[in-house]
Order: C-alpha cells, then sequence, then structure tokens
C-alpha cells in the first residue's frame, strides 16, 4: 500500500529535479510563450503581407486598364468621337469633315450602330492604326470584305496598310468632344 506521506526517495528526485531542470523548464516555458507571442505576431503580420499585396495588385491593374484606355484613345485634336466595335475595343476618331462629325453626333444621340469606316495609317496609339481624318466615312452598308474589327486590323495590320482602301468597322459612338463643348459626353 502507498503511503499518503512523500518518502525520503521521492522528495530527494523531486528537488533534484528541480535543482537540475527548472531552468530548462522555465525556459521551456518562456520559449512556448515566446512561440505563442510571436505566433500571433506572425499571423498578424502574415495576414497584414497578403492584405498589401492583394492591394497592390489590383491597384496595379486598375491602373493598367486605365492607361490602356487612355492608348487607345489616342487624338491629335480637340475635335473627337470614341468609337466602340462589337467587341468592346474602342478608338478615336478625328473626322475633319463637319458632315461626317455631325453624323457621329447624332450616331452618339441615337444610341445606333453603323460603319465607320476610312483608309488606315500607323499611330502610336494602343492599335497600332488609326483612320486617317480627311477619310473617314459613316456607311450604313459596306463591302463584306472590307469589314473588320479594330483587333483584326491590329493583328494583321501591314495587309490593311499595303490594301489602301477604306476599311470599315461595325461601331457605335461612345464619347463626343469638341472644341466648342468645355465638358465630355460620354454614356
Amino acid at each position: 500500500m502507498k503511503s499518503k506521506f512523500p518518502t525520503f526517495y521521492s522528495i530527494t528526485q523531486s528537488k533534484i529535479i528541480n535543482f537540475y531542470f527548472s531552468p530548462l523548464l522555465e525556459s521551456y516555458k518562456l520559449r512556448k510563450l515566446f512561440k505563442y507571442a510571436c505566433g500571433v505576431r506572425m499571423r498578424k503580420l502574415y495576414v497584414a503581407v497578403v492584405v498589401a499585396v492583394l492591394v497592390m495588385i489590383i491597384a496595379s491593374f486598375l491602373v493598367w486598364n486605365y492607361l490602356d484606355q487612355l492608348s487607345a484613345l489616342k487624338h491629335e485634336t480637340d475635335r473627337w468621337a470614341a468609337i466602340q466595335d462589337v467587341n468592346g475595343d474602342r478608338i478615336a476618331v478625328e473626322p475633319t469633315s463637319d458632315i461626317v462629325w455631325e453624323q457621329l453626333v447624332q450616331l452618339h444621340e441615337n444610341k445606333s450602330e453603323r460603319f465607320v469606316g476610312s483608309i488606315i495609317e500607323e499611330y502610336g496609339n494602343k492599335w497600332g492604326f488609326r483612320f486617317k481624318p480627311e477619310n473617314i466615312t459613316i456607311a450604313e452598308v459596306t463591302v463584306e470584305g472590307m469589314q473588320a474589327t479594330m483587333r483584326h486590323i491590329s493583328e494583321d495590320l501591314d495587309y490593311w496598310l499595303e490594301l489602301g482602301l477604306i476599311v470599315y468597322v461595325s461601331a457605335t459612338v461612345t464619347e463626343i468632344h469638341s472644341e466648342a463643348e468645355s465638358s465630355e459626353v460620354q454614356f
């Protein structure tokens, strides 16, 4: 039967254990406490870093998209219109003809779709081309072989430049900008 009172051996054993191993036990407790505190801090730091990276990625995407749109709508005059093709791609057109300009304004007001075309020339925008301002025309019907999208023209630019004919894009007018207007009109 076991005694309820500690024996000399058990007292001596606990004293020896406490004497030799107490620094290790204390350091173990401190290490465990330190690991816990660092773990909490590290988790918070990890979450903060992940959030910061996500914010930077989203901000970069938004800035890139904005700059991409600016490049697509590059223009040289104060009177220009933005047209959007069936793929949602946009480009600026700057007609020199007042008749064509009025047609573009009318298309914008009616929100209708027509073929906008011209001879193309190389240009420093997103697409690598623009419609020559002096040749821009608006049409309801065109020859199918002369119809394209902006992406298609851009991907095979040499072909369309060598062709030297009017190329048409089925488009809607999304913006009108004029020196007479003080603010831009969009939808």
